[in-house]
């Protein structure tokens, strides 16, 4: 998705979208049956090349990378 079409999307923020489309990623995470661990793997490996990685873990769940890991052990 192209950057101006997020932009689009925060100028015209749309509260009922909003709650969908998290709604629609919680419902995905759920449905998808693939295993935790290739799940995990695949977060970590994205989050090597994303400096602003916790903004997305924050996003998601209130905690950032390194506090999920520790939260792990």
């Amino acid at each position: 998705m192209k950057k101006e079409q997020i932009q689009s999307l925060l100028n015209n923020v749309n509260e009922e979208f909003l709650e969908r489309f998290f709604e629609t990623i919680l419902n995905e995470i759920n449905a998808d049956d693939e295993a935790y661990h290739k799940k995990a793997y695949q977060l970590l490996l994205a989050s090597l090349n994303n400096e602003n990685a916790d903004d997305f873990f924050i996003a998601i769940c209130g905690w950032s990378l390194e506090s999920l890991i520790e939260k792990s052990y």
